[in-house]
């Protein structure tokens, strides 16, 4: 699944980044994203990884959620690049994918000696 993350950029403070791992609130005073921003609702909307992306849905905030220029009236499914605007504070969606190693967390064995830019030249010779 998508590992998601935000640009949080709201007045008077510097830009911060916030993983969205679960399901959280975006608000004034809630149990997730906290901003100071006085034009945001004390619990202004939540924001869910799912299989089918990140979702947004507004909870009934005052002064609405816009994503990319129009109005929030429903679930709204986000994609990277997305810019979330409520009150006066801007969010920027990034997406990422969870990388796995090839050995699936198994040491590699790499002999120091070995010099591989000598080998390419081997085979290049043959």
């Amino acid at each position: 699944m998508a590992e998601y993350w935000l640009q949080v950029s709201e007045p008077g403070h510097a830009k911060r980044v916030v993983t969205v791992d679960s399901r959280m609130e975006v608000g004034r005073d809630c149990h997730g994203i906290l901003l100071e921003d006085p034009t945001v609702s004390r619990r202004h909307l939540t924001l869910e990884p799912t299989p089918a992306g990140l979702v947004l849905v507004d909870l009934g905030s005052a002064n609405g959620t816009i994503v990319d220029g129009r109005r929030v009236e429903g679930p709204v499914a986000l994609h990277a690049g997305d810019v979330i605007r409520l009150g006066e504070t801007e969010l920027v969606v990034y997406e990422g994918h969870a990388t796995s190693s090839a050995t699936d967390g198994e040491a590699l064995a790499i002999d120091p000696h070995d010099r591989v830019s000598e080998q390419v030249r081997n085979l290049r010779a043959r």
